[in-house]
């Protein structure tokens, strides 16, 4: 299962999301039981572990960020857990860094210039300052007295000022540098790196920065096909391999691969291959 932060539903009668003008600002988890998640930040975002330990899985190993830290997280696929001290709590603050948000910081600059860059995520240790911005927001979930709707639209803005006064400017600019870039290297990684994730080309175009259209157009130049057929290959390719090579379900398959539809799954599968994904696992078995 796929968790989206922040939904695309409403979040106004949530008391676990802070709103302002009607869009989600911020969400305060707190988590009584460990547990593994695959989670899509469709927003930039920033996140404040307050008790207990986050861990991030990457292709690489794994970061465990603790409540001495906070960390920058572009938008994409996450899979995320939490370590929870018997008796405790798990609790993290995450504030939602819309793009318009991250280019005021970088106003100034020519983006044919920018670093061509890939961070997805950056650590930084906790000072006074930042300490202090935290407890204090923290406590907007407690305290809803008045709207803190206007005052909510320049947290985002002082978090990321507070962190550029705390000597981070570089890592804080490198990392809005790639949150926001659009070079053909940036839509690479994020196709291959999310091709088999249940995610529709309106929410891979997002993650690219651009529009559908400006992401149908980029991509045909770059792969010579349209995103649904070449997405469709891929991932079929990878079923078919998978079908031979093991003995998960096809279910189980056709999840993996993308398809939240195994009825889909099935009908595509034997309009690319001339065969279900039945007959492939029986001929596999036989030879």
């Amino acid at each position: 299962m796929l968790y989206r932060f922040p939904p695309s539903g409403s979040t106004a009668t949530d008391p676990t999301f802070l709103t302002a003008e009607g869009v989600p600002f911020s969400k305060l988890k707190i988590e009584s039981k460990a547990g593994k998640r695959t989670v899509f930040l469709t927003e930039h975002t920033l996140i404040f572990v307050i008790k207990g330990v986050k861990l991030l899985h990457f292709k690489d190993g794994t970061l465990q960020v603790t409540p001495d830290q906070v960390f920058l997280l572009r938008k994409g696929i996450y899979v995320m857990a939490e370590y929870i001290q018997e008796g405790l709590e798990f609790e993290a603050l995450m504030l939602f860094l819309p793009e318009a948000v991250l280019r005021s910081f970088i106003r100034q600059a020519e983006e044919d210039k920018w670093p061509n860059l890939t961070n997805s995520c950056v650590v930084f240790p906790i000072n006074p300052l930042v300490k202090d911005f935290r407890d204090q927001f923290r406590q907007y979930f407690e305290h809803r007295l008045f709207d803190y709707s206007s005052l909510l639209l320049f947290k985002q803005k002082e978090i990321l000022a507070l962190l550029i006064v705390s000597g981070y400017k570089e890592q804080v600019l490198n990392f809005i540098y790639s949150a926001l870039s659009k070079n053909e290297r940036s839509m690479d990684m994020v196709v291959n790196d999310n091709i088999l994730r249940p995610i529709t080309i309106a929410e891979l175009a997002g993650l690219c920065n651009r529009s559908l259209a400006a992401f149908k157009r980029d991509f045909q130049k770059q792969y010579y096909t349209s995103p649904r057929v070449y997405i469709n290959g891929q991932r079929l390719q990878h079923a078919r391999m998978l079908l031979q090579n093991t003995d998960k379900l096809v279910a189980e398959i056709a999840e993996e691969c993308g398809f939240e539809s195994v009825s889909h799954f099935i009908r595509i599968f034997k309009k690319e291959f001339g065969i279900t994904p039945q007959g492939v696992r029986a001929k596999s078995i036989i030879s």
